[in-house]
């Protein structure tokens, strides 16, 4: 595969003669990508029903209640609160976060799995209730059975999210989803597990060194963080269109992630620009989202607002995938050809 820097395909292509029949078009640009990825969601407003079936379930629909995990942490906090007073305030804040996030928090927001799962907003806020009255709460007790639930709804969440992406990937032109739904939902695990594993390593580790480092000087604990998020989060930047080449182009998992380093690599700033605009979009509306009292049937609103977002948000992502993609092969191509003679 050729290496050479972009910049000096970029100088090789601009002494190229770029007759008719070879054209090499403009890369698709932020925005653009944004534009068609709501004409999409626009013209199949289906599309958006998978995020708006499972957040009105959560809104809705019964919990599961783990609140027994929460309230034992409680417990071990206030018992350091009581053997270290010097704890004691942060302790008391810790203490109250966990009580409050028990009462409320549902298993069953698993389903919105991380990092490929079905967009969801009630699984971030978890509301105690809805129009139709407080929602009626399993409470699992079991360590062991929490655990497993968890696990099997991060699977099955995963398949939803698997078949999610391919209903949005599937009206693109040229699309090759056809490849088995099983094979792909199996390549989606695997890459789920290695962001999980990753993390828990990363993490780790930079935690590790920044308590070594902070015994030296505290400044430089704090910038060993600093570094370990930095570098996390370049990382999640050049792996982000893992998921795309599995399900557009039916790629293997390594082989997904080794083209998502190189397509970014090649299109950093723009991959950094549509990162940011589709944060700013998403958090954004994600306020408005919020303002709705879930209490009231006016949060449908908001599920509905969200569902759309999210699916234009993730339907723009794959079109500025495969238009990227594409200018990125047009111009690997020209690097190696020989320029086309005009006379």
């Amino acid at each position: 595969m050729n290496t050479a820097p972009a910049f000096l395909v970029m100088v090789k292509w601009s002494f190229v003669d770029r007759s008719p029949s070879r054209p090499v078009s403009p890369p698709i640009g932020v925005f653009a990508a944004l534009a068609q990825g709501f004409d999409r969601i626009a013209a199949r407003p289906y599309l958006i029903l998978p995020p708006l079936a499972l957040d009105s379930a959560l809104w809705l629909g019964p919990h599961l209640g783990v609140g027994v995990l929460f309230r034992r942490a409680a417990l071990e906090v206030a018992a350091l609160a009581a053997a270290d007073p010097g704890w004691a305030d942060r302790a008391g804040l810790l203490h109250e976060a966990l009580v409050a996030t028990g009462s409320r928090f549902n298993l069953l927001s698993a389903l919105s799995s991380f990092p490929l799962g079905l967009p969801s907003l009630m699984a971030g806020t978890m509301p105690p209730g809805s129009p139709l009255g407080p929602s009626p709460v399993q409470e699992l007790t079991r360590g062991g059975t929490i655990v497993g639930l968890w696990l099997a709804l991060t699977i099955v969440g995963l398949g939803l999210g698997t078949a999610f992406h391919r209903s949005i990937a599937r009206p693109l032109p040229e699309s090759s989803t056809g490849s088995s739904g099983l094979r792909l939902w199996a390549k989606m695990l695997a890459l789920a597990a290695m962001v999980y594993l990753g993390l828990i390593a990363a993490g780790i580790g930079t935690l590790a060194l920044a308590t070594v480092a902070s015994l030296l000087l505290p400044l430089l604990g704090v910038g060993v963080l600093f570094i370990g998020l930095s570098l996390a989060f370049w990382g999640v930047i050049y792996l982000a269109f893992t998921p795309h080449g599995m399900v557009r182009y039916q790629l293997g998992l390594f082989q997904a992630m080794r083209e998502s380093i190189n397509l970014v690599r090649w299109n950093l700033l723009g991959t950094t620009a549509l990162v940011a605009v589709l944060l700013a979009v998403d958090r954004l509306a994600g306020l408005v989202w919020l303002l709705p009292d879930p209490a009231t049937w006016f949060a449908g609103l908001a599920l509905l607002g969200h569902a759309f977002v999210s699916s234009m948000l993730l339907a723009a992502t794959y079109v500025f995938y495969t238009g990227r993609r594409e200018w990125w092969q047009a111009m690997r191509q020209l690097a190696v050809s020989p320029p086309v003679s005009s006379g």
